[in-house]
């Protein structure tokens, strides 16, 4: 801008005196040292800006480490030959405590001295030893003395005496990378293949089933492109954690993320995750461990799902499995009937609402007469949808978004927002019933009005998160995995005939299971379960790294995302091979109380872990043994020939679910719907019949309400 503006000066100074007379050598001589001077002050202001930038930018990497401890990466030549061991120390602490917390790291009780390490370069050789560490504040001058690209975790020599450079080992390594980084592409082809869903796809590829991992049961991926990192601050990101992801199918990872909930948070921090909570707000599920709303939200919550609350909700979970049960008995023997993703979104959706706001929406019903959805889940189908992307101008408008001034994008945003903004009508009217009495005083709304932790409530404007986030969380991901549950069993009638058999000792001559029946279905339970191990609603569980550190022995950076890959951790035949088979075979014995005992304790998590474990888990296992109990006993399903079960995100939902999911009804034989080999219509009783008269008013009052 100077030089232009300097140029600019001279061209005017020409112009102007060219009018009136001629340059004297003189002024000519003068003009030119005025426009080098300034070409000359201009390239030293952009030279002084420059080192400014990576002066800031040096002085604020120096911050990536933890300000309450220091992370030190230790190496005893005596004990653990080559390798590096995480020793984390209270900034307030001595040499005496670090020398007690490196041995109790080590496993050994030595009386050995601390040798600091100086590399020139991050993966180079040693090139000298300090002298020995005997006050703690050294540590900090260690600290300022790294270069801003070297990890901020000081490497210290715990030995006898002071070793020779030569013999320290290099220092702590990232994580190998999981293939070629390709321009533009990363290693991002490794989540191409034959699944729809790219975690399968990385799954086979990296981490086959084999156990024969290319590049180790913990790698990392090239994203292809820069990443924005967020709820940093004015921290500066190592250039590692924006361009690389570490991904993980080894349980001891997870032990270790659980051990340092501090190191490895929560964040809700990326692009696409903004962009999903644009429609979901700050829910428990779609926020940060650093916001308010979600700390508040998880200690009031969680009390609404436990045990007991679960009980309390029987009756309204039987109901609508009763409803569903009575829709498919109008079915007649034989008949194939399609879009059962559908309807088992519609009964889990009726089941989550009823229990946690109160509110009866009958989609079971609805869809048996085929009527469309609850405004509730139509505005929340299409909002979320929106907001993953799986609902686009393609989808929507198909060849029309092409069509001069039609403006699809623009459409397509203007009733997006109008959808935001019904959602959140929908969710206020539900807390003022709430509010006034006209809905159940058990709800999680009424909880949330009126419960509090530590003298905090529930901030009003946080309702509407939690509800949309409730709807995510409590119904497609149960839907997603009955679906699942119900094809696997069809496909494997040898596991089918030991549930039936299991659910018709536990009911005793009963059509459906009472609240102390539920527990007791201990094989119904394996057979989910080990469905949710193949299928899990939740492809990836994130946590970012806090600060500088280590992990597994290898360093991490700040703002670095870790992410366990459920697929591979739920198919490593470490932990799911051996005598049960290939890891990708369906066998509820793998959950036999026995193997449960034996196995790796953090090596299934479908639900989540730690403190993000999902809230809902109980409430989710008693719907589904209730439901697939009903089921069992009542029907017999089977297959469409020649299916093969793809999981994908049919229809735009959040989990995936089996793709054109169908099956051919038949009553069970000898079951309550038997009537020589036809389907006999589910008897209700009068209390039913009152009920379901009531839900068919509601259906023709919103049928009304519409037209």
């Amino acid at each position: 801008a100077i030089l232009a503006q300097a140029q600019q000066l001279n061209i005017a100074a020409y112009r102007s005196a060219s009018q009136l007379r001629p340059l004297t050598m003189a002024e000519s001589s003068q003009m030119l040292k005025l426009a080098g001077g300034m070409a000359v002050g201009a390239t030293a202001v952009m030279v002084a800006s420059s080192a400014l930038k990576q002066s800031l930018r040096d002085s604020v990497r120096c911050d990536a480490s933890s300000s309450f401890e220091y992370h030190l990466a230790v190496h005893c030549p005596e004990i653990t030959a080559a390798t590096w061991q995480l020793v984390k120390l209270p900034k307030a602490a001595s040499v005496v405590d670090l020398r007690q917390a490196t041995c109790a790291a080590l496993g050994a009780d030595v009386d050995f001295s601390f040798y600091p390490v100086e590399r020139e370069t991050v993966d180079g050789a040693c090139l000298k030893l300090g002298e020995e560490l005997k006050e703690i504040g050294c540590l900090e001058l260690l600290l300022a003395t790294l270069p801003p690209d070297h990890l901020r975790v000081i490497q210290l020599v715990f030995a006898r005496e002071v070793p020779r450079p030569a013999d320290v080992p290099s220092g702590p390594t990232a994580f190998p990378i999981c293939g070629t980084c390709l321009p533009i592409l990363g290693t991002t082809y490794q989540s191409k293949g034959p699944y729809p869903i790219p975690e399968y796809n990385f799954a086979q590829n990296v981490f086959p089933t084999s156990g024969k991992y290319p590049w180790g049961s913990t790698v990392r991926s090239h994203e292809g492109r820069k990443q924005s990192v967020g709820e940093f601050g004015a921290a500066v990101i190592h250039r590692d954690a924006q361009y690389f992801e570490i991904m993980t199918a080894d349980a001891n990872i997870v032990q270790e993320m659980i051990s340092r909930p501090a190191d490895f948070p929560k964040l809700w921090n990326r692009d696409v995750e903004v962009g999903l909570q644009d429609f979901t707000a700050n829910g428990l599920f779609t926020s940060s461990e650093k916001s308010e709303d979600w700390k508040t939200g998880h200690s009031l919550l969680p009390r609404g799902f436990n045990q007991i609350k679960v009980k309390g909700f029987a009756p309204q979970i039987l109901a609508k499995t009763r409803a569903f049960v009575a829709e498919w008995s109008k079915f007649e023997a034989g008949q194939l009937v399609e879009g059962v993703n559908e309807w088992l979104t519609a009964m889990t959706a009726d089941a989550v609402v009823s229990c946690s706001m109160g509110m009866d929406m009958c989609n079971v019903e609805r869809l048996g007469s085929k009527q469309p959805p609850h405004k509730f889940v139509e505005t929340f189908r299409f909002g979320l949808g929106v907001s993953i992307g799986s609902i686009t101008t393609q989808s929507e408008y198909g060849l029309k978004r092409f069509l001069p001034f039609f403006d699809a994008e623009g459409q397509l945003q203007e009733k997006y927002e109008a959808t935001k903004k019904e959602m959140q009508r929908q969710v206020e009217d539900l807390v003022e019933a709430t509010r006034r009495g006209e809905l159940s005083e058990n709800s999680i709304i009424a909880a949330m009005l009126n419960d509090s932790a530590d003298g905090k409530k529930v901030r009003f404007g946080a309702l509407y998160g939690h509800v949309v986030n409730l709807m995510i969380a409590g119904h497609e991901t149960t839907a997603a995995t009955l679906g699942f549950t119900m094809q696997l069993l069809a496909e494997h009638p040898e596991f089918e005939q030991r549930a039936l058999e299991e659910v018709r000792q536990v009911l005793q001559g009963k059509s459906e299971p009472s609240v102390e029946d539920v527990p007791k279905l201990q094989f119904v339970e394996q057979c989910f379960r080990e469905a949710l191990r193949l299928y899990s609603p939740v492809t990836s569980i994130t946590r970012d790294v806090a600060y500088d550190t280590l992990l597994g022995g290898h360093r991490v950076y700040q703002g670095e995302r870790i992410n366990l890959v459920t697929r591979a951790l739920h198919t490593n035949p470490e932990y799911w091979g051996g005598e049960f088979g290939d890891p990708l075979s369906f066998n509820p014995d793998r959950f036999s109380p026995e193997a449960v005992r034996q196995r790796h304790p953090n090596a299934y998590h479908p639900w989540g872990f730690a403190t993000r474990a999902c809230i809902g888990s109980q409430f989710a296992l008693f719907e589904a043994k209730t439901f697939l109990a009903s089921m069992l006993i009542h029907f017999q399903l089977k297959g469409v020939p020649g299916y093969k079960m793809v999981a994908n995100y049919e229809g735009g939902g959040a989990a995936p679910s089996p793709e054109k999911l169908a099956f051919h009804i038949f009553p069970r034989p000898g079951g309550p719907l038997w009537s020589d080999g036809t389907m006999k219509p589910l008897c209700v009783s009068d209390t039913e019949a009152t009920e379901a008269t009531e839900a068919e008013d509601v259906i023709q009052d919103d049928a009304s309400d519409s037209s």
